[in-house]
């Protein structure tokens, strides 16, 4: 599992988090490069966050060379809706025609997400 997380730069070209409300956001993209079934995880420090409350996907790579029906989603526990840790998230792969988690196939590409944290 290897990828690459690139925090975008806002109006003003601040590629940093930025405060609302009570708490810290950053849009970022994570490059996933080699994918496997156990899912890709993402620590809080790659957006300059100490803490993750919530994480949105806001958009995903489609394109030749990542044609796929995989759908990447955001891993939670059923019993309590936490994630991976208060200091990460994972990301995983399913396969949109059958809903299994884990593909393997290393077509996930590129998802853009945002993240609501403290510093």
């Amino acid at each position: 599992m290897t990828h690459t997380t690139v925090i975008h730069t806002n109006h003003l070209g601040l590629a940093a988090s930025k405060v609302q409300g009570q708490e810290y956001v950053v849009d970022a993209t994570i490059d996933i490069s080699a994918y496997t079934a156990q899912g890709e995880v993402v620590n809080a420090s790659e957006l300059g966050l100490s803490f993750i409350n919530c994480v949105l996907i806001t958009g995903r790579e489609v394109d030749g060379a990542h044609k796929t029906l995989n759908d990447v989603v955001v891993k939670i526990t059923a019993e309590t809706g936490v994630y991976e840790s208060n200091t990460s998230f994972k990301l995983v792969s399913t396969i949109s025609a059958s809903g299994n988690v884990g593909a393997t196939d290393g077509t996930t590409g590129a998802v853009r997400i945002r993240a609501y944290g403290n510093l």
